[in-house]
């Protein structure tokens, strides 16, 4: 396993290394005025430097593993990673018809109840919580478009 994290890693170094190469000739300019490349040569400076970290650290690590814990994925609830798939879906196909402000806060209860099992008022107010922080992020701040569904909001 860990001769697979350690190419993981080489891969994210390596494209961390492309895409701070390659945003540098769009121009980065600085903070106060940033240039095309700005956001994605740091990006890329930031992959570049965690997977070198990892890299690193999959090099100096020395543990051995026993048969079973080298089983990819072993111990993996494949029934929440289903769940999951499956809300994100139905988010897909309920976004446009309830619009971004109902179809996130269902979305966000799903995803609470499918990932662990939590009371109902915990729920519903973090999600409720989640909904309106995005909302007031991308649709009043940033001015992003959402769908508006059938309640017009």
């Amino acid at each position: 396993m860990k001769k697979y994290n350690l190419a993981g890693a080489l891969v994210l170094l390596a494209f961390g290394a492309a895409v701070s190469f390659e945003a540098r000739k769009l121009g980065i300019g600085r903070v106060s005025a940033p240039g095309a490349g700005f956001f994605p040569f740091w990006l890329g400076v930031s992959l570049l430097l965690s997977s070198g970290f990892l890299a690193v650290t999959f090099l100096l690590s020395a543990e051995k593993k026993s048969i079973e814990e080298r089983v990819l994925l072993k111990g993996t609830a494949w029934h929440k990673v289903v769940w999951v798939v499956t809300g994100v879906l139905l988010y897909a196909f309920l976004l446009e018809p309830a619009g971004y402000l109902v179809a996130t806060t269902l979305l966000m209860i799903f995803l609470f109840r499918a990932s662990e099992s939590q009371r109902w008022l915990s729920m519903t107010v973090w999600s409720v919580a989640v909904t309106v922080l995005t909302y007031i992020l991308f649709k009043i701040w940033l001015q992003v478009q959402f769908p508006t569904g059938f309640l017009g909001i």
